[in-house]
């Protein structure tokens, strides 16, 4: 039990393996630090930050307990401890100063041995965030819970790694569960326990995919699915059926924008006829760092000197009506879609991106760098 965590240092020379991992934690936790990454040298272990979006170096772990501290990593995690050629997958819970967390972990072999990344997820306030707290405006949030209301159809939530997608997700099945539905997840892995959703870890070792998983939940009686990512054709078409034969599924996609999401899925094999009678909404999202306001922005503990403390969500969000669905039956291109959508109230990210700068939630040099990457 820390005092405070606030005071947690780095353990530059810890006496044990247990130590350097208890206080790493905690030091990570302190940071508001999202993942820890180990990564293993000739002469020690670098250990590394992901604050904000942001990865930063914290200090180096002595190379004489670089193996202790890696097997102590494989036994909180249940993996295997004799295996170091193949990587490997784990979970556990930490306590912390009395809050639990949730800690995924993957091992990875390395030239100069087992690289280690850990994933924090506070199990405390997993799965509570409300649209508003996310970021999304109050047009965006009516978008989203009018294509909630629907008892079928697509709604897909797509930006890259670490856009806060899967966080949008559980938004917006913790805005369901109340109701009297049967949800079930298909997750890989499981990030947020619901309770009261029947959540599935897709395990593609056991051959257990997206798509095989989501022919089998059918049969479980569902009314509503979330399906973690589409990554591929089949997983697409299965998707499209399933919304089709009265399901609401809610899903993931990597596509730049909103509305790229439409040739994206045509060009995965999807019917234009089909795809115009299903999607209900895209939503498409970045995280952008917030200002710190402890500060200004000058710099302080509360920001580690950065500016910037937090993040926040800048959106696109483009709820399908019956004329844009025509447009997509009648194979009409992009820009007839666009032109359209832009008509009848649709905003880019960076119009959004703009808004959040002009009431100071972020600066325009973030919103930037977000949008370029």
């Amino acid at each position: 039990m820390y005092k405070d965590l606030n005071l947690i240092k780095f353990p530059e020379d810890p006496k044990t393996a247990n130590e350097a991992v208890e206080n790493i934690l905690a030091y990570a936790v302190a940071n508001n630090a999202s993942d820890i990454h180990c990564d293993p040298r000739l002469t020690d272990i670098v250990v590394r930050l992901r604050s904000d979006g942001m990865i930063h170096e914290v200090g180096t772990l002595p190379k004489r307990i670089a193996d202790e501290f890696i097997s102590r990593l494989k036994i909180l995690a249940g993996v295997r401890t004799d295996v170091h050629a193949i990587p490997q997958d784990g979970r556990w819970q930490a306590h912390i100063n009395g809050d639990a967390y949730n800690i995924r972990i993957s091992f990875m072999p390395t030239y100069y041995g087992e690289n280690a990344v850990m994933r924090i997820l506070s199990a405390q306030s997993t799965g509570q965030h409300s649209y508003a707290s996310l970021g999304f405006t109050p047009d965006h949030v009516y978008a989203i819970s009018e294509a909630l209301k629907k008892s079928s159809g697509l709604i897909l939530v797509t930006g890259p790694t670490g856009s806060g997608k899967t966080t949008t997700l559980h938004a917006c099945l913790m805005s369901k569960r109340k109701e009297p539905l049967s949800i079930v997840t298909l997750e890989d892995p499981v990030e947020y326990e619901i309770s009261g959703v029947r959540q599935i870890h897709v395990r593609h070792t056991h051959g257990v995919t997206f798509a095989s998983g989501l022919r089998s939940v059918l049969r479980q009686d569902p009314d509503m699915i979330m399906v973690g990512e589409i990554r591929d054709a089949e997983t697409a078409r299965v998707a499209v059926h399933t919304a089709l034969t009265g399901h609401l599924v809610l899903s993931t996609l990597h596509t730049n924008s909103a509305l790229e999401t439409i040739p994206r899925l045509l060009d995965m094999g999807v019917d234009h006829y089909l795809l115009a009678a299903t999607l209900r909404l895209i939503v498409a999202q970045r995280l952008v760092r917030t200002m710190c306001h402890s500060c200004n922005m000058v710099g302080c503990e509360a920001c580690n000197h950065t500016g910037y403390h937090g993040r926040t969500i800048i959106a696109e969000v483009c709820l399908v009506d019956e004329k844009m669905q025509k447009l997509i039956a009648e194979k009409r291109p992009l820009a007839d879609i666009t032109s359209y959508a832009k008509a009848h109230g649709f905003h880019f990210m960076y119009n959004d991106g703009l808004e959040k700068v002009d009431w100071g939630i972020t600066s325009r040099e973030e919103m930037m760098r977000v949008l370029s990457t």
